[in-house]
């Protein structure tokens, strides 16, 4: 027990420091997780880590996960494009089993089922990736919704799909048909929407006569777990009903929760998000041999071939599709070619290898083969996403934005210059001649910035509006710090601190909407928020 204990902390004092050293050099936290652990492993650090258990993906992380990106997800914007995500995540992941299977198959000289059993782990796609990018570029907010509504169905459909293949290559039950496969993967996704769906009202309207946070939490937890293990259960789609519930959970949040209570839940899952996470991609990296990397490293560049063979059948034919029938759902072709670029593998790719029972064909080949296309794709896409988004013209570039940061930043330089500056004399250190001169310079410097920012406030209403906002938002922080410290000190009664942080954070979910609605109307609402 010490020991695993040891292992524990040190697991996670390793993944704290590369998440934070990930935000100095800014790259992905998933991509320094996953080579770090391999760093890690290969050094001799944090030894005796068990392998990724299967049974802890598919059953822990993937319905945290989940029901995560479906209570956190733009509703509007998933509602908006649903076309689009439903073609994507129901045809388009058909495509691209059986295209990346075929291609496989032809490549590798793989058998018809391993072929197209390995097409479907590899056609999952790892959402985590995906929303870094765009929080770093702005891209158009339609593409963005698109891809993450795909990204949230795309691992139900997989899923079945996946347990179908298995069945027959495995297990020797019935045979291997589009049409048959199609019609499972769309009976499993439309059943597991209504079990989402079901449970996610039932747990709406407990959460909205529940009127405590931490309640409210557990019954959200419980519903994550439920919603998954039903739909495996009843053998639909588990995945796609632990979204559902998330999305309906989420609509009922915005609509009837107190926010005191939305702030609390959603801060609960974030935090469960990122745990779980963390947890993934570093297993990823301490269980990624790279001597087992080198060995296959042909035959995983081929299927690192094949995968992007099959994207580009998977995206390209089902907008083809859209465009000639629904013009109106039409998506740009440089859209489409963020949709093949960015498909960025993750660790249920590695939990679907390592969970194939020992009895399928080719097993070793198809594990080595999935590590190794899941480490490259981390990696590489990983690091390469932003700069694909900016060579494709996909950067929502805001002129004025960037001029005030730069205001910014010189202001805030040549503050805390000043500042030490202050410190220096008032010690003694510095001539009073030198001081004088150098405070000079600094003040000019000072003002010369504060004007610009103030012209640039009045000449783009909308710019200064949105700075209002974001500063008001942090003072609305520091509202709360001071609060929550008056109450530990017991200068303010129980009572008075709770309804004051209820309204602070009612102002705060008003202010969040705002800014997520920028830049259209921040002025007139910045006045409604405040």
């Amino acid at each position: 027990m010490h020991l695993e204990m040891t292992l524990i902390i040190g697991l996670m004092v390793a993944a704290s420091s590369l998440a934070i050293a990930a935000k100095r050099v800014r790259i992905p936290y998933n991509v320094a997780l996953v080579v770090g652990g391999m760093i890690l492993s290969v050094a001799g650090i944090l030894t005796g880590v068990p392998p990724l258990n299967p049974e802890v993906v598919f059953l822990v992380c993937l319905p945290l996960l989940l029901f995560e990106g479906g209570i956190t997800a733009d509703v509007a914007n998933v509602r908006a494009n649903l076309l689009p995500i439903a073609t994507l995540a129901t045809l388009g992941m058909v495509l691209a089993i059986a295209a990346t299977g075929t291609a496989l198959h032809f490549t590798l000289a793989l058998a018809w089922g391993p072929a197209l059993l390995l097409g479907a782990m590899l056609a999952v796609t790892d959402t985590v990736s995906i929303l870094y990018a765009f929080r770093r570029a702005p891209v158009p907010r339609r593409l963005s919704g698109i891809m993450q509504g795909e990204s949230l169905f795309n691992d139900g459909t997989a899923l079945v799909a996946y347990a179908a293949i298995a069945r027959v290559v495995v297990n020797g039950e019935g045979s291997l048909s589009l049409p048959l496969l199609s019609a499972k993967v769309l009976g499993a996704t439309l059943g597991g929407l209504a079990i989402g769906l079901t449970l996610g009202l039932a747990a709406g309207f407990i959460i909205r006569h529940t009127k405590d946070p931490l309640a409210e939490i557990m019954v959200t937890t419980a519903l994550a777990f439920a919603s998954y293990v039903i739909g495996e259960q009843l053998h639909m789609s588990g995945a796609i009903a632990a979204v559902t519930a998330g999305l309906s959970t989420g609509i009922n949040l915005r609509r009837h929760v107190a926010p005191q209570s939305q702030v609390a839940i959603h801060s609960f899952w974030e935090y469960a998000a990122f745990g779980v996470n963390t947890f993934l991609f570093l297993s990823v990296g301490l269980t990624t041999k790279p001597e087992t990397l080198v060995r296959y490293m042909p035959q995983t560049v081929l299927a690192v071939a094949c995968v992007f063979a099959g994207r580009a059948v998977a995206i390209y034919l089902p907008f083809l599709l859209l465009r000639l029938t629904r013009p109106s759902e039409a998506v740009p072709l440089r859209w489409q070619h963020v949709f093949v670029l960015g498909n960025i593998k993750g660790a249920l790719s590695i939990g679907l290898a390592l969970g194939l029972p020992e009895a399928t064909p080719a097993r070793e080949l198809l594990v080595a083969i999935a590590f190794g296309v899941t480490f490259l794709s981390l990696v590489i896409q990983g690091l390469a996403l932003t700069g694909i988004l900016q060579r494709l013209g996909l950067f929502q570039e805001d002129p004025v934005a960037y001029a005030v940061a730069e205001q910014q930043a010189r202001l805030i330089a040549s503050r805390g210059a000043r500042q030490e500056l202050e410190q220096l004399h008032d010690q003694g250190l510095i001539p009073r001649a030198a001081y004088e001169h150098l405070r000079s310079d600094y003040q000019v410097g000072i003002a010369s910035a504060e004007r610009e920012l103030r012209r640039l406030s009045e000449q783009h209403l909308a710019q200064g509006a949105k700075i209002v906002l974001a500063t008001r938002r942090r003072l609305i922080d520091a509202e709360r710090t001071a609060l929550l410290e008056a109450r530990r000190s017991g200068l303010i009664p129980e009572a008075t601190a709770e309804a004051q942080l209820a309204r602070l954070d009612e102002r705060t979910l008003e202010l969040e909407h705002v800014l997520s609605g920028a830049p259209e109307g921040e002025a007139g609402s910045e006045r409604k928020a405040s």
